[in-house]
C-alpha cells in the first residue's frame, strides 16, 4: 500500500476540513445578520474556489414566499450590486424549494440547464448551489459560480459547501432571530416612551375636548391616519348616538346615529377591530359627513369600568391597509387615554356643579343683603327709641337681633369671598402696604371683643420692615380673622401677640396666642370650610368653620402660604407670608 501517496492525497482534504471549522467559529462569532451573512458568502467562495457568490433568504413576511435578495460576492471580497449580478435565478429557485443541491460543471452543455435563458445569456459554466435549512425549514439558497472556468467544481464541493451551509444556516438563523428580538425590543421601548410622552400631555390638562384632540392626533400620526374621528357614546332622543368631539382630516357636525353599524359595533367591540377597504365597501357603515367608502378603517374602543363610552375611528386611502402593529398600538393608547378622559369627564362634572354652587351662593349672598340691612337698621332705630320708649327687655331683645344681624353678615361675606376665588373673579389691589398700618387698623376692629375678656394685645414689628406687596384690605381681613379667632378660643386675661419679621422674598406675620390650643388631629383638617373641633371649650363660642378658610384662601391667591403650631391647653401660633414690595 502507498502510504505516501494516500497522505498526499488526503492533504487537501485536512485543510479544507480545518478551514471548514474555522470558519464555522467565525460564524457563530456574530448576531449581525448583515455581517454574518457577509461570513458565510466570503467563506464559502473561499472554500469553493467559486469566483464569485449569491445568496438568497426567504421573506418572512413576504406573502407569496419568495426568494429575497440578500447580498452577492466575488472572490476579492467586493461586495456586487444586485443588478449588476448575472445569475440562473431559476437554479437558486429550484434548489430552494426542492431543498436539493445542485452542482454542475458547464450549465451550458448540462440538459438540465442549457435551455434556460439566464444560462445562455450570461455563459454560465461552473455553478453549485446548496440550500439553507434549519431545524427542519429552509430559510434560503446560496450559490458559487465561476464563468471562466468550467470543470471547477465536483461532488466533493458539492458535499463541502452543503456540510458548510448546515452551519452557515444556523448561524444566519440565530443572528435573524436576534436581529428580529432586537428591532422588536427597540420597537417596543419606542412605543414605551412615546407613550410615556403621551402620558405626560394627557395628564396635563383636565380639559376634556383637548384630552379627546390629543388622543385622535397621537392615534392618527402613530398609524398614519388620513382622516378620523373621536367621539363619545350618548342617550339622544333617537337611541344612542356618536357625540363628534374631535376630528382629523374630516368636516362637519351630524352624529352618527344608533342605526349606523359603526355604533353597534363599537359597543360589542373589546379589541380594535380592523376593516379593510372592500370590507367598509360592503357595509357602508361611514359617518355622514365622511369622505367615500374606498379606504381601510381601523375601529377601536375606549373602555372604563367596563363600559364602552368613547368610539375612534380612524380612516386610511385605499390599499393602505391598517397593520397589527397598528391595531395594538392603538388598543393600549386607547387604555392610557382612558383615564385622562374619565378623569377630564370628573372634573368637567365637578366643575359644573361646583359653579352651580357658586352661582347659588352668589344669588342668595345678594338676596340676603338687602333684607340683613333692613333688619339691622330697624333694631338700630328702635335701640334709639326712634319709634318710642323701649324697655330693657326689649333692648336686650333688639341687641341680640342685631348681634344675629351681624354674625350673618360676615358669614354671607365670607360665603361671597369664597365663592368669588372659587370663580376666579375676585378683585386684588396689589400695592406696597405698611404692614404695622395694617395691624393697627385690624386691632381697632377687635378692641371692643378684647377689653370685653380683658385681653392684651402686643404688636412687635419691626420700624425698618420693609413694605408688603400685598392688598391692604385683604391683609387687615386676614389679620383680623386670625386676631379674632385668638380672641374667641382664649380665655379671660389671655394675651396675644402680632409679630412681622422679613424672610426675603416674603414676610412673614404670626398670630399667637395663650388660649386653648389645638389638637393634632384637628390641626389637619383645621383650613377645611365649615370644620369645627368637637374640643367643648371651642364649641361654646359661635363660629361657622369658614374664618380660616377663607384665611387661607385668601392668603394663596395673595402669593403666600398660612401654617399653624398648636398644643393643647398651651395655645396657637398661626403664621402667613405675603410678598415683599421690590
Amino acid at each position: 500500500m502507498n502510504l505516501t501517496a494516500s497522505s498526499s492525497a488526503s492533504a487537501p482534504d485536512h485543510a479544507r476540513l480545518a478551514a471548514l471549522y474555522d470558519v464555522s467559529r467565525a460564524l457563530g462569532s456574530s448576531l449581525n445578520l448583515d455581517e454574518s451573512l457577509t461570513v458565510a458568502l466570503d467563506a464559502a467562495i473561499r472554500l469553493t474556489g467559486a469566483e464569485r457568490g449569491f445568496l438568497m433568504l426567504f421573506d418572512g413576511e413576504a406573502a407569496d414566499g419568495e426568494l429575497v435578495f440578500r447580498l452577492a460576492r466575488n472572490a476579492r471580497q467586493e461586495t456586487l450590486d444586485e443588478s449588476a449580478f448575472e445569475v440562473s435565478r431559476s437554479v437558486v429557485r429550484e434548489v430552494a424549494q426542492s431543498n436539493t443541491p445542485v452542482v454542475t460543471s458547464n450549465a451550458e452543455k448540462d440538459p438540465r440547464f442549457a435551455a434556460q435563458e439566464s444560462v445562455i445569456n450570461f455563459a454560465l459554466r461552473s455553478v453549485m448551489a446548496v440550500p439553507l435549512a434549519v431545524r427542519g425549514k429552509t430559510i434560503g439558497a446560496l450559490y458559487v459560480d465561476n464563468k471562466a472556468r468550467a470543470g471547477l467544481f465536483t461532488q466533493s464541493d458539492l458535499d463541502l459547501l452543503a456540510a458548510f451551509a448546515g452551519q452557515a444556516a444556523i448561524a444566519i438563523d440565530n443572528a435573524r432571530l436576534y436581529t428580529q428580538v432586537d428591532q422588536a425590543l427597540a420597537q417596543r421601548i419606542s412605543e414605551l416612551q412615546t407613550m410615556q410622552m403621551i402620558d405626560r400631555q394627557l395628564n396635563a390638562t383636565l380639559d376634556f375636548e383637548k384630552v379627546m384632540a390629543l388622543t385622535l392626533e397621537w392615534a392618527a400620526r402613530y398609524t398614519a391616519a388620513r382622516t378620523g374621528w373621536i367621539g363619545v357614546l350618548e342617550d339622544g332622543e333617537k337611541g344612542q348616538q356618536v357625540r363628534i368631539i374631535a376630528r382629523h382630516g374630516t368636516t362637519g357636525t351630524r352624529p352618527l346615529g344608533s342605526n349606523a353599524p359603526a355604533v353597534g359595533n363599537v359597543r360589542a367591540l373589546s379589541d380594535p377591530l380592523v376593516q379593510t377597504a372592500m370590507a367598509v365597501r360592503q357595509a357602508q357603515r361611514f359617518p355622514p359627513d365622511a369622505a367615500g367608502g374606498g379606504q381601510a378603517r381601523l375601529i377601536a374602543p375606549v373602555v372604563i369600568h367596563d363600559e364602552r363610552i368613547v368610539a375612534m375611528i380612524v380612516l386610511e386611502r385605499p390599499n393602505h391597509a391598517f397593520t397589527a402593529n397598528a391595531a395594538e398600538f392603538l388598543s393600549r393608547l386607547a387604555d392610557h387615554a382612558a383615564v385622562a378622559i374619565e378623569n377630564a369627564r370628573l372634573y368637567a362634572a365637578l366643575k359644573k356643579a361646583n359653579d352651580a354652587k357658586s352661582e347659588f351662593v352668589r344669588t342668595v349672598s345678594h338676596e340676603l343683603k338687602l333684607p340683613m340691612t333692613s333688619i339691622k337698621g330697624y333694631a338700630e332705630l328702635m335701640l334709639h327709641g326712634i319709634a318710642g320708649p323701649v324697655s330693657d327687655q326689649q333692648k336686650q331683645f333688639l341687641q341680640t337681633i342685631r348681634s344675629n344681624v351681624e354674625r350673618m353678615a360676615v358669614l354671607v361675606s365670607d360665603l361671597a369671598d369664597i365663592s368669588r376665588i372659587e370663580a376666579g373673579r375676585i378683585k386684588i389691589d396689589l400695592r406696597a402696604v405698611d404692614v404695622a398700618q395694617a395691624a393697627q387698623d385690624a386691632l381697632k376692629q377687635l378692641q371692643t371683643a378684647l377689653d370685653a375678656k380683658q385681653q392684651t394685645l402686643r404688636l412687635i414689628i419691626p420700624p425698618d420692615l420693609p413694605r408688603a406687596r400685598t392688598d391692604p384690605g385683604r391683609l387687615v381681613q386676614i389679620l383680623s380673622n386670625l386676631i379674632s379667632n385668638a380672641n374667641k378660643y382664649s380665655p379671660p386675661g389671655a394675651s396675644i401677640t402680632v409679630t412681622a419679621e422679613a424672610a426675603p422674598p416674603q414676610i412673614r406675620l404670626s398670630v399667637a396666642d395663650t388660649g386653648y390650643g389645638i389638637s393634632p388631629q384637628d390641626q389637619e383638617r383645621l383650613f377645611t370650610a365649615f370644620f369645627r373641633s368637637e374640643d367643648p371649650s371651642i364649641r361654646q363660642e359661635s363660629g361657622w368653620g369658614l374664618g380660616l378658610h377663607l384665611c387661607r384662601r385668601l392668603v394663596e391667591v395673595l402669593g403666600g402660604e398660612i401654617m399653624v403650631t398648636s398644643f393643647s391647653g398651651k395655645g396657637s401660633t398661626f403664621s402667613f407670608t405675603v410678598p415683599i414690595d421690590n
